[in-house]
């Protein structure tokens, strides 16, 4: 996927928001990856549900149609988009806690992370799990930041274990 790359990705990212769109739908999708469809048939779907969609989108839309790839569409839209991320200094984290956050927790939280990893921003993808307690546990790229009760509780156990009993 290196013809990736050549492209770039701000501009393409705004060019697939509509396609992504038509594409997630279940049926457009059974449709377009239907083997007992023609291909003109297919491509003609293509027209009719895409009539003002960038040609380069339109294109790369009929290619992974005609070679049996339009399932791995969302795939590329998701790369698509962290490349765009990538270009403008933004990073994704991953974040679990115990109990939702609102959105000034959100905003706090992901001007703290932009901080740390030294990027511009931060977009933050919730989890919950109420087995951390309490805390936060935020996974960007290859690191992991671990601020959760559970994490802290469990070394001051360790701690405590290591020390002799008077």
């Amino acid at each position: 996927m290196s013809w990736l790359k050549s492209i770039t990705p701000l501009n393409m990212g705004r060019k697939l928001d509509e396609a992504s769109e038509v594409l997630s739908d279940p049926d457009v999708l059974a449709f377009l990856d239907a083997p007992q469809v023609t291909d003109n048939a297919k491509l003609d779907g293509i027209a009719t549900l895409l009539p003002s969609i960038d040609v380069l989108v339109r294109n790369t839309v009929s290619l992974m149609t005609v070679n049996h790839d339009v399932t791995k569409f969302v795939d590329m839209y998701r790369l698509f988009g962290e490349m765009a991320d990538e270009y403008r200094g933004i990073a994704r984290a991953e974040v679990t806690t115990a109990v939702p956050l609102d959105d000034a927790q959100r905003d706090k939280l992901a001007l703290g992370l932009a901080s740390m990893v030294g990027r511009s921003e931060v977009k933050i993808t919730e989890n919950i799990n109420p087995e951390i307690i309490g805390g936060v546990e935020a996974k960007i790229g290859d690191h992991l930041i671990d601020g959760s009760t559970r994490t802290q509780l469990n070394l001051m156990r360790d701690s405590l274990a290591e020390r002799p009993v008077d």
